[in-house]
């Protein structure tokens, strides 16, 4: 399936919301990763306002980040001020180096699904590692949630939405690399946490995702009043971020 482009840069006009909103990435994912990956610099694509960013930057000396928005970017900049801030698409990048570890937050489905493997095998030096990795949000009640989903539904938000049940991840029986020469030492790995989101909040998660952010205005609050309606002081979520390792070959 192509990369949608209309909705692989609609972040930048919810960067306060995507930055207050969005949650972050269990620190003992971080730890998995660097002591996955060798010693050396770190690239990091798709990096949005730097949720996955900090955690890394506060262990890697040398990290360096694409990302298409400037918008976004500015944030990450200034969150990150150590961090390389590269600006623009991954696959017209040109690393200057080989990196010790290619990782990617929530955002590697948004490079061209015939190059990213090539490019993330290009930009690595031997025995380096990928890391990519998501969260995946899910309404613990099952009732709200379908009443969620109903919502999303009369407006037309049929795919990506927040409110799908929960049993169901957009996932493959067998991993893409699994019968890659290129790469090696394959590992999935999966963390699960709770939280509670004030309403306000939990409506900021929403209108970060790309789903709600390509609906016009004026629907898409109508949409958020809608679900606000159905929230009494806040909702309690499920997180599981889902971790794929490999190791470049040779």
């Amino acid at each position: 399936m192509a990369v949608d482009r209309e909705r692989s840069v609609v972040f930048g006009g919810a960067v306060e919301q995507y930055e207050s909103a969005r949650p972050g990435y269990p620190a003992q994912l971080i730890t998995d990763v660097l002591n996955y990956a060798p010693p050396g610099p770190v690239l990091e694509v798709g990096a949005g306002t730097g949720k996955a960013t900090a955690g890394f930057a506060a262990r890697a000396a040398d990290l360096t980040c694409v990302e298409p928005d400037p918008r976004m970017a500015a944030a990450l900049a200034a969150k990150c001020p150590d961090a390389r801030v590269e600006i623009g698409l991954f696959e017209d990048y040109v690393p200057d180096r080989a990196f010790a570890l290619l990782y990617s937050a929530q955002a590697w489905h948004w490079i061209d699904e015939h190059r990213r493997w090539d490019l993330a095998h290009a930009a690595l030096a031997p025995s380096g590692a990928v890391a990519v990795f998501w969260n995946h949000y899910v309404v613990t009640d099952p009732g709200l949630r379908a009443a969620l989903a109903a919502v999303d539904g009369r407006h037309g938000v049929t795919t990506s939405s927040l409110h799908r049940d929960g049993s169901v991840r957009a996932e493959k029986s067998e991993h893409e690399l699994a019968h890659d020469p290129r790469f090696t030492d394959l590992d999935q790995r999966h963390y699960t946490r709770a939280d509670r989101y004030e309403t306000g909040r939990y409506l900021d998660l929403a209108r970060s995702i790309s789903a709600y952010r390509i609906l016009d205005p004026d629907s898409r609050e109508e949409l958020m009043r809608e679900i606000a309606a159905l929230l009494d002081d806040g909702v309690d979520l499920t997180f599981t971020t889902d971790l794929t390792l490999a190791r470049r070959a040779g």
